[in-house]
């Protein structure tokens, strides 16, 4: 199993959605720790992978020899991708 670890500013962009929407990512953010590589795909130009929910994006890391889903963004796929 991957461990999730949400960065700070993660937390921040997670905590000011919806609660609908927060539970919708958080289900499909559980069900990427038994294998996050089917569920992820690269951004390019960047070193994140991103998950898609609806119009909603997770920008992550992951750190294959740790098992670690580091979640660095949260938010809408309009607004995601500006200042990486």
């Amino acid at each position: 199993m991957w461990r999730l670890v949400f960065t700070k500013r993660a937390e921040k962009d997670f905590f000011r959605l919806e609660k609908e929407v927060s539970k919708r990512i958080i289900a499909k953010l559980e069900k990427t720790t038994k294998g996050p590589k089917q569920h992820f795909s690269l951004v390019k130009g960047t070193g994140y992978c991103k998950l898609r929910i609806g119009d909603f994006r997770v920008l992550v890391v992951l750190q294959h020899t740790k098992k670690l889903i580091d979640v660095r963004r949260v938010g809408h796929r309009r607004n995601i991708y500006k200042n990486l």
